[in-house]
């Protein structure tokens, strides 16, 4: 039982550093600053949608790794550590559609930036997808302040 412990706790720590590397591109995204509102070439810069974009795509599957991880977890517990395993499950899947949302999002950004023909994405159909971005955000985070009172219990 110990060892499974253990792996929780690492396994928590994973989401936790997979957590504060989205935030990290939400932020640079999002944080409103005349920096971003007026790119002046050599004194301010612009945000790099397009390595956003690839960050982004590169958590997403290690969110779902990490889930496979609870899932096999899950099996050899019991009590309050499966409530938890539960819990995390759920938070990482909430984190996952919030990642692919923000994917969406600085996906159509970088296509405009790059003034690519085909772009249509405009006004209407951002502020469509920041909505769903926003709600996701809600729930993962609902799900956090829950997850961080069991992982003080389980660990």
């Amino acid at each position: 039982m110990i060892m499974n412990k253990e792996q929780i706790i690492n396994l928590s720590w994973e989401v936790s550093d997979l957590l504060s590397r989205y935030v990290v591109i939400h932020d640079d995204v999002f944080k409103t600053s005349i920096r971003h509102a007026i790119p002046i070439p050599g004194i301010f810069k612009a945000i790099d949608f397009g390595a956003h974009l690839k960050k982004v795509e590169n958590i997403i599957p290690e969110l779902e790794n990490c889930d496979s991880k609870i899932k096999s977890l899950d099996e050899n517990v019991s009590g309050q550590e499966r409530e938890y395993l539960d819990l995390l499950s759920k938070y990482v899947n909430a984190l996952v559609e919030t990642v692919g949302y923000l994917k969406v999002v600085v996906g159509a950004l970088y296509a405009k930036s790059q003034s690519f023909v085909n772009s249509n994405y405009n006004w209407k159909n951002y502020k469509n997808d920041l909505a769903k971005y926003k709600q996701s955000v809600q729930n993962y985070m609902a799900l956090g302040g829950s997850l961080n009172e069991l992982f003080e219990k389980v660990k």
